[in-house]
């Protein structure tokens, strides 16, 4: 009844359509015409996310062919946090304050990557069981929370390496990732069943969501030198002036 190609990309959709969303929302306030000037490298960011699309085939596919769940925690974990560690902390982007937008880019990138992964291996135990309303919704929302928390990872790893700190914003990414992981043991661990399944994405969505929201509120702005941030509020008060 579904092809081949069907069935591809509709995990396609659920995977990219999440990070492409989070990857355009965090960027748009540093970017014309929230700015006089972008503020990131165009190169560099979407770089970055083939990069980590990259990077996750390579852990999706080594995910998928060990099939242990210790190794899926060990590489959720340490795999693709080091991973961001290294490739942040090159002498290209170590002490740039931009790198922590890079770090969201290759974050959204290895996860939506991670999400086509998961979808494909549900579907290869059968496509009709997996198109049915419930799925759907249940494994949207699992590659949201999953595309959110690999940008909250990605912009703490980034932004320690615009400050030139490196181990401290690792071990915080690699808690911050344990804690979301253990959350969705019901969802990763077959044999379930609901409503176990949805509990544990729906916890850990709203974990990822409130750890976004630091990113988004705090971290994103404090990573800009300080004559930005002040240009930036003069750009917003004559902009509330000029609507008035």
């Amino acid at each position: 009844m579904y092809s081949a190609q069907f069935d591809f990309s509709v995990a396609l959709i659920i995977g990219l359509a999440p990070a492409l969303g989070i990857l355009y929302w965090s960027m748009r306030r540093y970017d014309v015409p929230f700015t006089q000037y972008r503020l990131f490298d165009d190169r560099r960011l979407f770089g970055g996310f083939a990069v980590g699309m990259m990077f996750g085939a390579i852990a999706a596919f080594i995910e998928v062919n060990v099939a242990s769940i210790i190794f899926v925690l060990a590489a959720s974990l340490m795999f693709e946090e080091s991973f961001k560690m290294v490739w942040l902390n090159r002498k290209r982007y170590r002490g740039r304050f931009d790198t922590t937008f890079y770090g969201i880019a290759v974050g959204v990138g290895t996860a939506a990557m991670l999400g086509v992964a998961t979808v494909l291996r549900y579907l290869s135990g059968g496509a009709a069981d997996f198109y049915t309303p419930e799925n759907l919704v249940l494994f949207s929302l699992y590659s949201l929370s999953l595309n959110l928390i690999q940008a909250d990872t990605g912009a703490i790893i980034g932004f320690g390496a615009s400050r030139g700190e490196t181990i401290w914003p690792f071990v915080k990414a690699v808690l911050v990732r344990l804690a979301h992981t253990l959350m969705l043991l019901a969802f990763i661990v077959p044999g379930t069943g609901e409503p176990w399944e949805l509990i544990a994405v729906v916890t850990s969505l709203a974990f990822a969501g409130i750890l976004y929201h630091y990113v988004y509120t705090v971290l994103l702005p404090g990573t800009l030198p300080d004559d930005i941030r002040q240009a930036m509020r003069r750009e917003k008060r004559r902009a509330r002036k000029a609507r008035v």
